[in-house]
């Protein structure tokens, strides 16, 4: 495959990694409070992170064209299940349109809340260039953990150290 081969197929998400099964959450070295995330469902509700203080967050940025995005959903939503309403999963979709995104929602039986990030200026202020990139937020509103890449949200490892914020 030559460069530019490998390039666009990269760019579309065609040579990304399996989830990982040993993933660990980094510890957050950014600044403690979690940037406000004040965006739209894909019905055109308004919803904040503030609404949720109180509870251990799990911020997800995703698109429906990143395949590790899509394969670790599944997971997310086992996560939230088991947790809530302690936990929550919030679902930040990166620059795609309420059609594509309601589409996908509804084939993949999500249920916790998915939330539109038009401009791309939320996942900018989170620092989130790669996806999925995801953050565990604690109930005071800090964040605590940072995972870039798909994982298996169900392995142990990662529900031990989620169960520890909760």
């Amino acid at each position: 495959m030559d460069r530019r081969s490998l390039l666009a197929a990269a760019s579309l998400g065609l040579l990304a990694p399996p989830l990982r099964a040993s993933a660990v959450l980094a510890e957050w070295k950014g600044p403690p409070a979690a940037p406000p995330i004040e965006l739209s469902t894909a019905d055109g509700v308004p919803f904040t992170l503030a609404s949720l203080r109180g509870k251990v967050v799990l911020v997800n940025f995703w698109a429906t064209w990143c395949e590790p995005c899509v394969t670790e959903m599944p997971s997310l939503q086992r996560l939230h299940d088991r947790f809530a309403p302690r936990l929550e999963v919030l679902g930040v979709n990166y620059q795609e349109g309420p059609a594509r995104i309601k589409a996908f929602v509804a084939r993949s039986s999500v249920t916790f809340p998915v939330v539109r990030d038009t401009d791309g200026a939320v996942a900018k202020a989170w620092g989130a260039r790669i996806f999925p990139a995801s953050y565990v937020v604690d109930r005071t509103g800090n964040v605590r953990h940072v995972m870039i890449g798909g994982a298996d949200w169900t392995t142990t490892e990662l529900v031990t150290t989620i169960a520890k914020l909760l």
